[in-house]
């Protein structure tokens, strides 16, 4: 089974992707945590299934999207695994930022549910097919 991972530090925001993710039908299981440092924590934890797509907000307390990017690249267990940036950001800085940094993706938060669940299948039929 297809680990999708979730960081994001606003509740209502995981809430509501976890529902759209778990209404498309596909076989995934679904992680999240609510910061990079956490999301690392996990991770690194003993039994924790290693996510096959990441889904990152940007802006975030203790450890931020763009650090928790960072990081991850330079891991050499976790660099691979595709990062998708998550984020009410559009800014052309926060676009060049996750360019240079590799991630595979860089998706505008959707205000619908309907556009949450359209952007998630494309993103699960791109990366997990």
């Amino acid at each position: 089974m297809k680990v999708v991972f979730l960081i994001d530090d606003d509740s209502d925001d995981r809430e509501i992707f976890q529902e759209s993710l778990l209404s498309l039908e596909t076989s995934v299981r679904y992680e999240e945590a609510g910061h990079g440092k956490e999301a690392f924590e996990k991770l690194n934890a003993e039994g924790f299934q290693k996510p096959d797509l990441i889904f990152l907000d940007l802006n975030m307390p203790v450890m931020d999207g763009r650090e928790f990017l960072k990081n991850i690249k330079q891991d050499e267990v976790l660099k691979n695994i595709p990062v998708i940036i998550y984020s009410t950001s559009s800014s052309v800085e926060d676009k060049m930022f996750a360019t240079k940094h590799e991630a595979a993706q860089f998706i505008t938060k959707p205000y619908s549910i309907a556009a949450i669940r359209e952007e998630l299948e494309k993103a699960i039929t791109k990366f997990l097919s």
